[in-house]
């Protein structure tokens, strides 16, 4: 039976095959539901599935999620394809009409703030929450409001597609808002040093941290702004009219040391200390 069989399933792969390779239109791959596939070669549910689930384990094309496919454009040598990380989440932001970018270890590797290769890619976006595989790749999504997506470069990767980083200056911001989060403290504090004397990347800083930032990320970015000799009066006229009795550690996790009244930041370890502490980056 399974030899009888086997001629039909070789004309099923071929023609969804084929069907990815039309939809591409000469790109590196097309997405595919398993709606327009079973319309398409008029398979029913079962038939679909046993296709997908064969494809899929002969590593002939990826799952984005449940229902919905990245076919290759065109099978490379060895039959055997899978998109880039990056590729597979722009197809999937796309698919869902996401508002998003990438934030976190992706990002400060990207303007060298760390040597580390992410294993996992973290997505702020306005329709998914949680950590999930998609295409190969593993991603953390963090659903925010559109307000606070924004401040993004775009990156072309692959020759064909953009995609939406969060900017210099809101990755510096991202990790101290979410230090607890990227583990960044005081890490983020030397990166900050790293751009003191570019006013356009601190402006553009203190703006995120108008937009996006709380009472907190406020005070310790405008603490360590003000200890670099740049003017944060901004950020402090926003802790002034939002008036807080509470005081912030410099580092989190330990409350002892010297109080800054002006900035209410516990100083908990020196920033001239922290600063020796820098690895500085190479010219090149």
């Amino acid at each position: 039976m399974k030899q009888q069989d086997s001629p039909k399933r070789n004309i099923q792969d071929y023609q969804l095959l084929a069907l990815g390779e039309r939809k591409s239109q000469g790109k590196e791959w097309a997405l595919l539901t398993s709606k327009e596939v079973m319309e398409s070669l008029g398979l029913d549910s079962q038939q679909s599935f046993r296709l997908f689930s064969r494809l899929l384990t002969q590593k002939r094309i990826q799952q984005l999620r449940r229902g919905v496919y990245l076919v290759p454009g065109h099978l490379p040598p060895g039959k055997k394809w899978a998109p880039s990380n990056y590729e597979a989440l722009w197809a999937y932001m796309d698919w869902l009409g996401a508002k998003w970018q990438i934030t976190g270890l992706a990002a400060f590797t990207r303007y060298g703030f760390s040597t580390q290769v992410p294993q996992i890619i973290t997505v702020y976006n306005n329709k998914l929450s949680g950590e999930t595989e998609a295409g190969g790749g593993r991603f953390i999504f963090i659903k925010l409001s559109p307000d606070q997506l924004g401040n993004t470069n775009l990156f072309e990767m692959h020759g064909s597609i953009q995609i939406p980083f969060s900017s210099k200056a809101r990755t510096i911001f991202d990790a101290i808002h979410f230090a607890n989060r990227f583990g960044t403290i005081p890490e983020a504090y030397k990166w900050i040093k790293l751009i003191a004397k570019d006013s356009k990347e601190t402006d553009e800083l203190i703006k995120c941290s108008l937009i996006y930032g709380n009472k907190q990320s406020i005070s310790r970015i405008g603490f360590v702004l003000e200890s670099l000799n740049i003017d944060a009066s901004l950020l402090f006229n926003k802790l002034e009219n939002q008036p807080s009795k509470t005081f912030f550690s410099l580092i989190p996790n330990s409350r002892n040391g010297p109080i800054n009244k002006r900035w209410k930041i516990i100083e908990n370890k020196n920033l001239s200390q922290i600063f020796s502490e820098m690895e500085i980056p190479d010219d090149d």
